[in-house]
């Protein structure tokens, strides 16, 4: 299958703002991402931008930016208007919030779009703890042949998901084009208005453990990982 991936890189976050241009062993966040996109060999890669300095930044490393507007309401969106007027049949989002990822899991949620899947991603053991109780730690509910039953912010299952998306162009089309669901409002997961429509979610279980960069903390775990030499 032909892919492409979109790194959807907006300046301003909540939680983190200027994460996407925050350091990380001496690479911006970004620029990380973009070459975990590119080591995973799947097609061409854009990352969709909504400031000239995250553009010049993706410029500087060789990477390709595509404007998007700053009031779009999510990632998934951003993709979108990145991806539109492209022709490859599969869109991979990843979201650049993991840049210690690996290429193979990557490779992964686009193998999991099999047929009669609208959409993939990946999930990983949870194990237990303090993270089976975390509201930001999202759990997913998987059918015995891997297709997403549900997915919440409350300990309903053993999976734990990671934000990667592989749509098939279609998929992701119908899918910006509807309003957010009852479900989604209710659990703040956007996926859940995929499912509430009777699209289809299959998702691939990996084994890596990616940090995921929400807070200045967690870029300094992701830091320490490195210079373990983790990564």
């Amino acid at each position: 299958m032909k892919v492409l991936t979109v790194i959807p890189a907006r300046l301003g976050s909540t939680r983190f703002p200027r994460k996407v241009l925050a350091r990380l062993g001496g690479k911006t966040m970004i620029e990380r991402c973009w070459r975990v996109a590119k080591a995973a060999k799947l097609g061409p890669v854009l990352v969709a931008v909504d400031s000239k300095e995250v553009a010049a930044e993706v410029k500087r490393f060789g990477g390709t930016a595509v404007m998007t507007s700053p009031s779009l309401p999510s990632g998934s969106d951003r993709v979108w208007a990145a991806a539109k007027g492209r022709s490859e049949p599969v869109i991979l989002n990843y979201q650049g919030d993991m840049p210690l990822l690996r290429p193979a899991t990557l490779r992964a949620t686009v193998k999991a779009l099999t047929v009669g899947a609208d959409i993939a991603t990946s999930v990983i053991a949870l194990a237990d703890g303090p993270r089976r109780d975390a509201s930001h730690v999202v759990k997913a509910v998987l059918s015995k042949n891997g297709r997403c039953l549900y997915f919440s912010r409350a300990p309903v299952s053993s999976w734990e998901h990671l934000g990667l998306y592989a749509y098939r162009r279609a998929a992701l089309k119908r899918f910006v084009s509807m309003k957010p669901s009852p479900l989604e409002k209710s659990e703040r997961l956007e996926q859940l208005r995929a499912l509430e429509d009777g699209m289809t979610i299959r998702a691939a279980v990996v084994r890596e453990r990616p940090v995921s960069v929400d807070v200045p903390a967690d870029l300094r775990r992701a830091e320490t990982m490195l210079r373990r030499g983790l990564k």
